[in-house]
């Protein structure tokens, strides 16, 4: 049923809409056609007016030329009359038959009319006759009594032509009144019936459809009153859900920097008893085994100097003494290595400065070092992971890069500490997403641990071909001592 009303309503809106434009089309036919005739009715009326005149100045022109032979322009005046004579004629034609050849029209005259011109033809008739005789007399230069009674008979007849050329002109103006006024009828009773129509719509069809669309606005008024509720229900709900994404959002980054401050505290106790293990094996290394090694020198010296000994024992105890110094050296070597003890007595710049003059003495590369600190002391972490990172990159440098020239620089400025290892080596590849090496080594790798335990930024600038450039800057929050 709901499905059935609206189809109803179709039906009766489409047909009453066809009914109004059948009628609209309708009224312009009738009224296009109506105009269509009544646009020949003045040209009608104006050459029928027009006959009158022309029928005056016919009998005017032709007493002038019979009456007045001294003109001195009689010859313009007989072609004149021969003119107005033909186009009197012509017209009276086509107004009688209703063919006007002069405006390309048809024209149908009502039996009245053609009942006047039935009633005027013989007037004209003889009018145009003896019009044409007195041109044909006057032509002859014959002036006898036959153009005189041809004049009569032109004067006879023109007054009755005016009369009744009057009464036609007369019934043109009347009858194109009449057809304006039936056509006014018509139109008004096209309008009365189209606004019937309309009426009719409004009282069966439209009605009915406000009516529904005043139900269907309360419905969609109610339906949105409704979305509207839903809409704050669910932004409520969005808000209470971005709320507790923002929490699992901050909680997750607070574990995440939980993780990473224990990853980072874990490394640095891992980094820090290794560096206890390394000051323990230095220490173990200089009291103990090299103090055996120099006593075991001191007896290879006793041995060397025995007079009682053959060149062959003399020159092994020589070589023996040779070796053991060597040996010395080398344990002085490593245990320098493991924690050198100019770091913990003179601080950071004394031991990077030691770096550089044995690293120079042991290999064929040129080494510099510049530094704008005097004698200042910093936190003992700050300074054993500073000289780790300087011993790492040298080494590197030296070994990996085959660098021909090294430069170490520790600078101070403001609270940062800015340490910078560039050589002049192979280089290698850098990854410009991560920045990092395509192919890191194990030395980077510390490098760039140990930087981020000391919370600094690790920059590392290196081309194939081209050297290494690393800068490490770490911030120092503790007191300078001297």
């Amino acid at each position: 049923m709901p499905l059935r009303v609206p189809k109803r309503f179709t039906r009766l809106y489409i047909t009453a809409l066809s009914l109004v434009a059948f009628l609209t089309i309708l009224g312009q036919i009738l009224i296009q056609t109506t105009l269509e005739d009544e646009l020949h009715d003045p040209w009608l009326v104006n050459y029928a007016g027009r006959q009158r005149f022309h029928s005056q100045l016919i009998a005017k022109t032709a007493l002038l030329l019979t009456q007045r032979p001294d003109l001195t322009n009689k010859e313009i005046q007989l072609q004149e009359l021969k003119r107005v004579l033909a186009d009197w004629e012509d017209h009276q034609n086509q107004l009688r038959t209703g063919d006007l050849r002069d405006i390309k029209a048809k024209s149908v005259n009502s039996d009245t009319i053609q009942s006047m011109f039935e009633d005027i033809d013989p007037h004209f008739q003889v009018i145009a006759k003896n019009t044409h005789s007195v041109l044909k007399w006057i032509e002859k230069a014959d002036t006898s009594q036959k153009i005189d009674k041809d004049l009569k008979n032109i004067f006879a007849h023109e007054l009755t032509f005016l009369q009744k050329m009057n009464r036609i002109v007369f019934q043109y103006d009347k009858e194109a009144k009449e057809k304006v006024t039936k056509l006014r009828g018509i139109e008004l009773g096209l309008m009365a019936l189209t606004l019937f129509i309309l009426l009719m719509e409004g009282l069966f069809i439209f009605r009915h459809a406000v009516q529904k669309l005043r139900e269907t606005l309360i419905q969609l008024i109610e339906a949105r009153e409704k979305t509207y509720k839903a809409n704050q229900e669910l932004q409520t709900a969005y808000q209470q859900l971005r709320l507790a994404q923002s929490q699992l959002l901050e909680a997750t980054q607070l574990r995440h920097h939980q993780e990473l401050k224990e990853h980072k505290i874990h490394a640095s106790a891992l980094l820090q008893g290794q560096e206890e293990e390394r000051r323990r094996l230095s220490k173990e290394m200089h009291d103990g085994v090299g103090q055996m090694l120099t006593g075991l020198k001191l007896m290879t010296e006793n041995f060397a100097n025995t007079k009682s000994w053959t060149d062959y024992d003399r020159q092994n105890a020589l070589n023996l003494r040779q070796l053991v110094g060597q040996t010395i050296q080398e344990v002085r070597s490593i245990s320098n290595n493991l924690m050198p003890t100019v770091l913990n007595d003179f601080g950071i710049k004394s031991a990077l400065k030691q770096l550089v003059d044995s690293t120079a003495r042991n290999c064929a590369a040129h080494l510099t070092f510049a530094s704008n600190l005097n004698d200042e002391r910093f936190d003992q972490r700050i300074e054993i992971g500073l000289y780790r990172i300087a011993q790492e990159a040298i080494h590197n440098a030296v070994k990996h890069a085959d660098a021909s020239e090294i430069s170490l620089g520790i600078l101070q400025k403001n609270a940062e500490i800015s340490l910078t290892i560039k050589d002049n080596g192979k280089g290698f590849r850098l990854n410009k997403k991560k920045f990092t090496p395509t192919s890191p080594s194990h030395g980077l790798h510390n490098i760039q641990e140990r930087a981020h335990l000391l919370d600094g930024t690790l920059k590392i600038n290196s081309a194939i071909g081209r050297g290494t450039e690393i800068a490490v800057q770490i911030p120092n929050d503790t007191k300078l001592t001297r």
